[in-house]
């Protein structure tokens, strides 16, 4: 990974130089950041690339949220992600991220290093700084072993998984870490981060940044991925004492809540709907069947239908929209709780079926809302733990979470068809973990180990 590397630290001389080659280094004065300012650059160029990442876009096709308009020119650049086919790709697709991911980490790695010693700060300032760097190692590492690992359970601790980079080390010879090892890492950083973190709420015109509230949201979510339920459950409503609010879409007036200044959205760094794959893509039939069209209220703020083919629909949310950037939304945070309790071993149904009713009555019509509550209260853990999933699919719609939830629940078997060819990918295929790309195996050859 030497020259993936130094490819890496190359990236911070964009703050103040242009880098002509990888070995361009410019004296140090010139390149590294001393400064408060200096550093909350860093991170604001980190939070940046995290929100032009394309990754969890290009996974979702994989998914059964969508379905490719072959119609489109664009169609060739996604066909083979869409498919399945990792081998031998057509030349144009599209590649996942991966020099990005770590882009970030080097500048958030930098800032851990360094930015405590930055100059011009409060000691405020730079604990919150530190607080930031530490969440967003966390959130990238989260990510990258979700894409390019198996996921976490008992059986799967000690496969390999991502490259854990926690320092700047142009000598070190990186090797694949376990899945252990990079979620134990996870976990210490978020601890830290919670540690330092200043700030319990951003406002609404740099919330892409970390916070407290949001610390708790992501904590909850990593527990959740766990199957750590009890720790997934305290940590969300920890989260939803700092903030509970949700859009009211049954109000005339109300705003999309993935909006970055809705009272939900409490991280708003990512276009989770990448622009190009939004422009190829229809709703699949088994997201708009999972809907009321018209009692929903999610399904008329959520899509729209094509005005060139009759009953196919297209996701209003994010593309070049940037109003639409959502990380993390206290609706999530119910669905959490929903998830969580009802899978506890020390969980309350009741309580859980109240999450999910709590959230339910700002998206469904009233009368609609009575039925689905109603029938809600009289669901078995079972049935009700399926209503959960159904729920995550229709509320997270489009926004990066489709893809890692079919993962862990199962890797069901799915079935596409594209130019009248149907295509398989079978329960627990090997290809629900996305391979690493070419040129990063041949940056590093130790991704080649199993």
């Amino acid at each position: 990974m030497k020259k993936l590397n130094i490819l890496l630290v190359s990236f911070i001389c964009l703050f103040t130089v242009s880098c002509d080659d990888f070995l361009d280094v410019q004296p140090v004065g010139k390149v590294i950041p001393t400064t408060y300012d200096d550093f909350r650059a860093l991170m604001t160029n980190a939070y940046e690339t995290e929100g032009g990442l394309q990754s969890k876009s290009l996974a979702s096709i994989r998914g059964d949220e969508f379905t490719i308009n072959e119609s489109q020119g664009d169609a060739k650049e996604h066909k083979d992600i869409y498919i399945w086919n990792d081998i031998n790709q057509d030349l144009q697709v599209r590649v996942f991220d991966w020099q990005s991911y770590y882009k970030i980490l080097v500048n958030v790695n930098h800032t851990i290093n360094e930015g405590g010693e930055a100059t011009d700060a409060k000691a405020n300032d730079i604990n919150q700084l530190l607080a930031e760097a530490y969440l967003l190692r966390a959130y990238t590492n989260f990510d990258l072993v979700n894409l390019y690992a198996d996921i976490y359970n008992a059986d799967n601790l000690n496969k390999l998984a991502i490259p854990l980079a926690t320092e700047i080390d142009l000598e070190k010879d990186y090797k694949r870490n376990t899945i252990k090892e990079v979620y134990a890492q996870i976990n210490s950083d978020i601890n830290k981060g919670l540690e330092l973190m200043v700030v319990e709420k951003q406002d609404k015109n740099i919330n892409y940044r970390f916070s407290k509230v949001s610390a708790l949201g992501f904590a909850a979510r990593v527990y959740l991925f766990m199957s750590e339920w009890d720790l997934a459950s305290n940590y969300a409503k920890d989260a939803l004492v700092i903030n509970s609010e949700l859009v009211d879409l049954t109000l005339a007036d109300a705003q999309s809540p993935v909006e970055y200044n809705s009272v939900e959205n409490i991280l708003a760094m990512e276009r989770t709907f990448d622009n190009k794959v939004k422009s190829v893509t229809y709703i699949s039939d088994k997201l708009v069947d999972a809907f009321d069209k018209t009692n929903d209220i999610r399904f008329s703020t959520f899509f729209e239908e094509s005005k060139i083919i009759p009953d196919k629909y297209l996701g209003k949310i994010g593309g070049s929209d940037l109003k639409n950037k959502v990380s993390m939304r206290t609706a999530e945070l119910y669905l959490i709780l929903a998830e969580a309790q009802t899978k506890s071993v020390e969980g309350n149904l009741t309580e859980a079926k109240k999450y999910l009713k709590d959230l339910l009555i700002t998206r469904l019509k009233t009368t609609y809302y009575a039925a689905e509550a109603a029938a809600i209260d009289a669901m078995s853990k079972e049935d009700f733990i399926k209503k959960v999933e159904e729920e995550r699919m229709k509320e997270l719609a489009c926004q990066g979470f489709r893809w890692f939830d079919l993962r862990r629940n199962g890797k069901p078997e799915l079935k596409k068809t594209f130019d009248g060819k149907e295509y398989t990918l079978k329960a627990n295929d090997p290809r629900y973990v996305i391979p690493f790309p070419v040129e990063a195996v041949e940056n590093n050859p130790n991704l080649k180990n199993n």
